[in-house]
């Protein structure tokens, strides 16, 4: 009899349950625990580098107050982006993609949700530029709420993984797969049905579903037929 393959596991924003969320810590948490990917998320500074962080403000996870997009790398760069988690996380810096694509190699893929709402175009570019430059389109997944990110991801990028994010309907899955070549559905999990994860697999999509932090909600997934999940904990992976 065939075993069943391993759910594919995605550390969200790293092991953000672990370490604070998008930060190197976050990241290493996450390898250790054998995950594949780590979900992230980019924006830009001021002078336009693409730095990882969920949120359009430093506030939540820095002390510090203001806008990611009217900061300078320099002064992203001074923010203490651990205390907020723990004492002993004081210091961790916001990190680059740039030096993100460079540390997951030989290590975990990188899933890139946009998140850059103002420069969404020169966001997109820039990141494009970085994976380019990297040579890492085979270690990226680049994933959006938004169909015309993906759309612009794969005329530059032939060959990478493109996921479409849904929180409230899959309408309109088969004509975008059509027009931007998908790899994934990145449903919400309370979207997720047998319905729909059969109907992926009918494309040939695989389904990761976020987010995820209960063991008996991931095997329900799996017996679905659901190739991976996002969770904030990838302790929830161990037997």
């Amino acid at each position: 009899m065939q075993s069943r393959r391993r759910l594919i596991r995605f550390a969200h924003r790293g092991a953000s349950a672990l370490a604070p969320e998008n930060t190197f810590s976050a990241f290493r948490e996450a390898a250790e625990h054998g995950c594949d990917w780590i979900e992230t998320d980019v924006r830009l500074t001021s002078d336009l580098v693409p730095v990882l962080i969920h949120d359009e403000r430093v506030d939540r996870t820095t002390g510090a107050r203001g806008a990611v997009g009217k900061m300078t790398l320099r002064q992203v760069r001074r923010l203490d982006a651990g205390s907020w988690f723990g004492h002993r996380f004081r210091g961790e810096r916001i990190p680059t993609l740039d030096e993100a694509l460079e540390w997951s190699r030989h290590r975990c893929g990188l899933n890139l949700e946009m998140k850059e709402e103002d420069r969404r175009e020169e966001a997109i570019h820039r990141v494009i530029r970085s994976v380019a430059a990297h040579a890492a389109a085979d270690r990226v997944l680049f994933s959006s709420f938004r169909a015309e990110d993906l759309l612009r991801i794969r005329a530059a990028l032939p060959r990478v993984r493109l996921g479409w994010l849904v929180s409230r309907t899959s309408r309109g899955l088969k004509p975008l797969d059509r027009r931007a070549g998908l790899f994934a559905l990145h449903p919400k999990d309370s979207l997720v049905t047998p319905r729909l994860v059969r109907r992926c697999l009918r494309m040939g999509l695989a389904v990761h579903v976020w987010v995820v932090n209960r063991p008996e909600r991931l095997a329900q997934l799996e017996a679905m037929g659901v190739r991976g999940v996002m969770t904030d904990d990838p302790r929830v992976f161990s037997p």
